[in-house]
């Protein structure tokens, strides 16, 4: 299994104000911390989808070299945008993935352990997506890459295809 995570950073934070994934967290700052936590599973390709705040979080990867950001210029049209804009890009990639995490940017307890947790779910299930799930509320999705002649993507989403959908439920407790 060839593994790929997409991190959605391009939404403006309306409601804080400023770019909530480069607020303070721990010794660093709620993106940095995820990508510290997403390269401990050592995934074949890491993005980072950036969009009203391009620049700033830019200027705190620049050191990142196995990161790659992207710009979604239709930032403002919705998370879906980001989504496509990630996934055409890591399908451009000279080995392109097999799976993916779909993440967003802050979420800070997001861990590494979570990760690799809904990895081994969809190995021994063998379902299309696995979905983390807390409080009967979904997040953080993993999922099989379809391609065909034309376009490539993830399945549906995971209320639209239960049948087809694992879940990784989890408590605090466990972070």
């Amino acid at each position: 299994m060839s593994t790929g995570v997409i991190i959605l950073a391009a939404g403006a934070a309306t409601r804080i104000g400023r770019a909530k994934m480069l607020l303070p967290y721990q010794s660093t700052n709620l993106l940095l911390h995820l990508v510290q936590e997403v390269k401990q599973i050592q995934p074949q390709h890491l993005l980072i989808v950036t969009g009203f705040y391009h620049q700033l979080i830019l200027e705190q990867m620049n050191w990142q070299k196995d990161v790659d950001i992207v710009y979604n210029e239709n930032w403002q049209k919705g998370m879906a945008t980001s989504i496509q804009k990630g996934i055409e890009y890591v399908m451009q990639k000279p080995l392109p993935v097999t799976h993916l995490f779909l993440l967003v940017s802050d979420q800070p307890f997001l861990n590494s352990t979570l990760l690799q947790n809904m990895l081994t779910l969809q190995q021994h299930t063998q379902k299309g997506i696995v979905a983390a799930e807390y409080d009967g509320i979904n997040g953080t999705i993993f999922c099989k890459v379809i391609r065909t002649e034309r376009r490539c993507g993830c399945q549906k989403n995971s209320t639209s295809i239960p049948k087809r959908c694992g879940y990784y439920c989890f408590s605090f407790r466990e972070i």
